[in-house]
C-alpha cells in the first residue's frame, strides 16, 4: 500500500528561526525554499528533537538550493550512486566538507519518494547516526514534483555554482 501523498511547493527562504534581525518584515526577499505539506522543509529539519543543526545552514544566511542539485533531484532515477541527493548545501561555498542535508530520492511508479534525511559531510551518509528522525518519508505526485522543481529552476531562485 502506498503512503499518503505530500504536497511540495515553494516559499521565500528565511532563517530556520523564521525572523531575520534588522529586517522590517522579518523576512529576507530572494531565494526560494521548499515547502512540504505547508511547512518549510528547513524548519522541519531544524525542529528535530535531539539533533544539532548548528551549521552554515543555521546561520543568518538563507538555505541554498543550488541549480545543479535541483537538476539532480529532477533526474533522480539516473546516474550512479546510492540514490542520495543534496537538498541543502552550504550557502557560502558548496564544499562537501561543510556538510549538506541529503536524502535518498527514488521512484515508485510515477511517484517520487524522499526518505532517510541526513546531515552528510563526506562521501556517504549515516541516517542512523546523523539522520533527522521524523522528517519524511515524503511521497510526491511525479507531475506536481517536476512542476515545482522546474518552476524553481525557471524562476532563478536557485544559486548557480561557477
Amino acid at each position: 500500500m502506498r503512503g499518503a501523498y505530500t504536497t511540495l511547493d515553494l516559499a521565500p527562504a528565511d532563517r530556520a528561526e523564521g525572523v531575520l534581525p534588522g529586517s522590517p518584515s522579518g523576512h529576507r526577499p530572494g531565494p526560494a525554499d521548499l515547502v512540504v505539506d505547508g511547512r518549510p522543509l528547513l524548519r522541519l529539519i531544524d525542529e528535530v528533537d535531539g539533533v544539532d543543526t548548528v551549521s552554515p545552514l543555521a546561520s543568518d544566511l538563507p538555505p541554498v538550493l543550488r541549480a545543479d542539485h535541483v537538476e539532480r533531484l529532477l533526474d533522480h532515477g539516473h546516474g550512479a550512486g546510492d540514490g542520495r541527493r543534496v537538498i541543502y548545501s552550504c550557502p557560502d561555498c558548496d564544499d562537501p566538507g561543510c556538510g549538506a542535508v541529503t536524502a535518498h530520492v527514488g521512484s515508485d511508479g510515477d511517484d517520487v519518494v524522499w526518505r532517510d534525511f541526513a546531515w552528510q559531510t563526506g562521501p556517504t551518509a549515516d541516517p542512523v547516526r546523523e539522520g533527522y528522525p521524523g522528517v519524511g518519508p515524503y511521497r510526491f505526485h511525479g507531475a506536481a514534483y517536476r512542476s515545482v522543481l522546474r518552476r524553481l529552476l525557471d524562476g532563478r531562485a536557485c544559486r548557480s555554482v561557477a
